[in-house]
């Protein structure tokens, strides 16, 4: 039987909450900031993350290590990935999240 060697890549950003709640972004345009602000309080400590193409939830730096080797975004991002890292490389701009 042959393996799936889909290229792992990441696709949106997403926040943990403290009670181990993930909230996925809907698209690669929205930063973990927006991401809070939509959530309100309970996400006010949330931890920054990213979903992969394989839909596991992974923090900046395993983020990062994976955006890189698919070439998302280039090797001066350094060791964590930012939302707006992802944003620049393709050429989004940035959402607002209605007020």
């Amino acid at each position: 039987m042959a393996k799936n060697k889909t290229k792992l890549s990441v696709l949106v950003p997403a926040i943990k909450e403290k009670d181990g709640k993930v909230i996925v972004a809907p698209s690669k345009a929205w930063s973990h900031q927006e991401l809070k602000k939509r959530e309100g309080k309970a996400a006010k400590h949330a931890k920054h993350e990213f979903e992969l193409s394989n839909l596991k939830i992974v923090n900046r730096k395993e983020a990062a290590k994976v955006a890189e080797k698919a070439k998302e975004v280039p090797k001066s991002v350094g060791k964590r990935l930012h939302s707006h890292d992802l944003r620049n490389a393709a050429g989004i701009k940035k959402v607002k999240s209605p007020k």
